[in-house]
């Protein structure tokens, strides 16, 4: 099956390679700034959400550009997110144009996403506008955290401990009280949990037994001091101590 072509898109094959990929066990599909990178919404957005629909998984879909105009694509996203029945599975990553225009225009399209089920993912950028997180969560969007980079062409920073995560994103977004500090561990953990739809996750019984415990009164506390794990548990087995691999 042919995909439309278009931008990045448009070199040869490029969606039919995605597809592809999919069909071999890629379990989601991505795009890159439809407008911004590929110069081409409508194209993008066919090829993705196409593949997306077809194979039945999720897309994640790379948005960097701001105003009003990132704004648009975010709208756009949702749309075809609604019209392919793909509610839930859609996440869109970065959103700095929800950073970048008036509070109404974010409530506005915070409740675009959703209704439509759109997830926003923030890593706590250092450089851009972190969008407002505690007012698209008010909106009903989920709003899930990840590394984004790990020591890679993109950014030198970044080394996969959500915990480190936690507290970066709470620093950009100027978090300070408990309660905030909260969110944003609810943001690499169970949250972004729901969104990638992995069942059994937290502490409960019957629950996955892969944890990490830190020396810290409170999960505020964890966050502000990142203390050394104390454990990291896989599969009910102590895989490290002490920040140091297990035997």
């Amino acid at each position: 099956m042919a995909f439309p072509q278009s931008g990045i898109l448009r070199s040869p094959g490029t969606a039919d390679l995605l597809d592809a990929a999919i069909a071999e066990g890629a379990d989601l599909v991505g795009g890159l700034d439809p407008v911004g990178i590929d110069g081409d919404l409508d194209g993008h957005l066919d090829a993705v959400f196409g593949i997306a629909e077809r194979r039945d998984v999720g897309a994640d879909i790379h948005l960097h550009d701001g105003g009003e105009g990132g704004i648009a694509q975010l709208v756009a996203i949702a749309g075809r997110t609604t019209a392919a029945g793909l509610r839930g599975k859609v996440a869109v990553s970065h959103a700095f144009a929800l950073g970048s225009v008036d509070v109404d225009m974010v409530a506005r399209t915070a409740d675009v996403l959703a209704k439509a089920g759109v997830a926003i993912m923030s890593h706590g950028p250092g450089g851009a506008a972190i969008p407002p997180l505690a007012l698209l969560r008010q909106h009903g969007v989920e709003v899930f955290g990840g590394s984004d980079n790990i020591r890679d062409a993109w950014s030198p920073f970044g080394n996969g401990d959500m915990l480190d995560r936690a507290m970066t994103i709470g620093y950009r977004a100027n978090f300070r009280h408990d309660h905030e500090l909260e969110f944003a561990f609810d943001m690499v953990t169970g949250a972004a949990a729901r969104v990638l739809g992995i069942e059994g996750y937290g502490l409960a019984v019957g629950a996955a037994a892969d944890f990490v415990a830190v020396e810290a009164g409170s999960v505020a506390e964890a966050i502000a001091a990142r203390p050394r794990r104390k454990y990291v548990i896989k599969n009910g087995r102590v895989v490290a101590e002490d920040g140091v691999f297990a035997a």
